[in-house]
């Protein structure tokens, strides 16, 4: 077979526009590099045969073909574009999993981990408030954001992040332990060793600064050295076994002088992912493990080439959750989503708006181990490339936040337990055969969604038209069945995106 030949009378078919004939020039060559080991060239077909599929708006087809472009890539060893590959997939895959609302009791402690400060079920609500100035002044302390921001947002919020440099002394931030012990809040300490990692040892000072906080009666959630798996922070290190080293130090002290008030955080950025568990310093030494996750409007990698962002803020997370939820809770240690597309000063609120609820709504359902979520309130300026994450210089996002926290999964105070919990609707996790409050988590390839129906035996049984997409359905007409729930997802146009067939055993 000659195989570059057929090659060029597919791209001479793709410049025709004639991509379904292309899409079977690359289908005859594949499988031949595939055979002589020549991956890189087997990868470039199923790119080419992807590309070809999203211009025929045949998106799962694309998908198909760019996985199998990022598993050759991969076998290839060009690992930072299988990356890019599969992250192209998932931005056009769809998917729709399906929960059904119960109780705290009935999902009893699968989900909990027993970790200091961890509630058995629910997310402490967390934020980092203070350089709002609708809710802070750092001058006068008054308003203080322990004060204020719940009142901004309709719900007191359990801690408050704070950023601390190692080497200082507990008291220079003392009116944030004074505020936060009147409040009755714990504190996220992000501590920082702006000097690097060998200004951290055994001494005095680190045994003092324990045995301070303890003192202190606030409860805290010590994240020491955070996101040190990418070379942006000063005290990175390419070799992880320095820095386990001193993370494993730091909380030997703390877990012996602080046994009450800390709580050790693990908290690694959620990219680069192939380097997350070289840092890990070991299940004793970590109590929570965090992750920081913001979304920025980016439409630079959007499959299509139509100026949108495709990406799942929910999905971005799903890495962190696999790798650590099973032995340590997790928690989103700084998070959030722009309204402003920073490169063109365009807004981006509704997108943003729709991001956030999506995300607060479904987290509950799809990582219940998650258990606290801290919001980065604040208009973040960086290398001259402003986020814009601040709540209350946008109202829409404002609003969009007080109806995303305003569920009973998202808690108030560390002690606190949520009465909700969420199980999976499927063939393997059987549903009562009872009226039931049924969500989903709908994906695809539209950046939002505005309705999601719910059909079975040809009959539309619920409609809804916002995350998480709860509808009241009668499961008792198909008790001892296994049905099939046909999830349909339309956009603001009211077009069919996509179909989703959930088996589902109802018992």
């Amino acid at each position: 077979m000659d195989k570059w030949g057929i090659y060029k009378e597919a791209q001479k078919l793709d410049e025709q526009g004639k991509y379904a004939e292309a899409i079977a020039k690359y289908n005859m060559i594949a499988p031949e590099f595939i055979k002589t080991k020549e991956y890189g060239n087997a990868a470039g077909m199923y790119l080419r045969i992807g590309n070809d599929y999203a211009k025929l708006k045949k998106y799962d087809d694309a998908v198909a073909a760019w996985d199998l472009e990022a598993k050759y890539y991969g076998l290839a060893g060009n690992t930072q574009v299988s990356i890019a590959a599969k992250r192209s997939a998932d931005m056009l895959r769809s998917k729709a999993s399906l929960f059904v609302e119960t109780t705290a009791g009935a999902v009893g402690g699968s989900n909990t981990h027993g970790a200091k400060f961890e509630p058995k079920n629910g997310a402490l609500l967390g934020a980092y408030a203070e350089l709002d100035p609708a809710v802070h002044n750092a001058q006068t302390a008054n308003p203080f954001y322990t004060e204020k921001f719940p009142a901004m947002t309709g719900k007191k919020h359990a801690a408050y992040l704070e950023y601390f440099t190692y080497g200082k002394p507990l008291s220079s931030i003392q009116s944030h332990i004074d505020h936060a012990r009147a409040a009755g809040v714990a504190i996220e300490l992000g501590v920082q060793p702006l000097n690097g990692l060998a200004e951290v040892k055994d001494d005095a000072y680190l045994h003092q600064l324990a045995r301070d906080i303890e003192a202190s009666g606030v409860k805290v959630f010590l994240r020491f050295a955070n996101e040190m798996n990418g070379d942006w922070v000063k005290w990175h290190e390419e070799d992880p076994k320095k820095y386990i080293e001193k993370f494993r130090l730091v909380a030997s002290v703390f877990h012996k002088e602080a046994p009450n008030n800390v709580a050790m955080v693990w908290a690694p950025d959620r990219l680069p992912e192939y380097n997350i568990q070289s840092y890990y310093p070991g299940d004793d030494a970590v109590d929570w493990v965090g992750v920081s996750l913001y979304s920025i409007f980016d439409p630079s990698l959007d499959p299509l080439k139509q100026g949108e962002d495709r990406s799942s803020h929910l999905d971005k997370f799903d890495n962190i959750y696999k790798l650590y939820a099973a032995r340590k809770p997790v928690f989103i240690s700084e998070g959030g989503i722009s309204y402003m597309y920073p490169e063109k000063k365009l807004d981006k609120t509704d997108w943003a708006v729709y991001k956030m609820q999506e995300f607060y709504s479904t987290l509950p359902m799809l990582y219940p181990r998650v258990k606290a979520v801290f919001y980065f309130d604040s208009n973040h300026d960086a290398s001259a490339r402003i986020k814009y994450y601040m709540l209350s210089a946008n109202r829409k996002l404002l609003d969009g936040y007080k109806k995303a926290i305003d569920n009973p999964f998202y808690l108030s105070n560390v002690g606190d337990e949520s009465p909700v919990a969420y199980r999976p609707a499927s063939a393997a996790s059987p549903v009562t055969a009872a009226v039931q409050n049924l969500s989903a988590y709908v994906k695809t390839w539209s950046p939002t969604l505005a309705k999601v129906t719910y059909d079975i035996g040809g009959k539309t049984v619920g409609k809804t038209m916002s995350p998480p997409w709860t509808a009241k359905i009668d499961f008792a007409p198909y008790k001892g069945k296994t049905i099939e729930v046909v999830v349909k997802a339309y956009d603001s146009k009211n077009t069919l995106v996509t179909t989703q067939k959930v088996p589902v055993t109802v018992k």
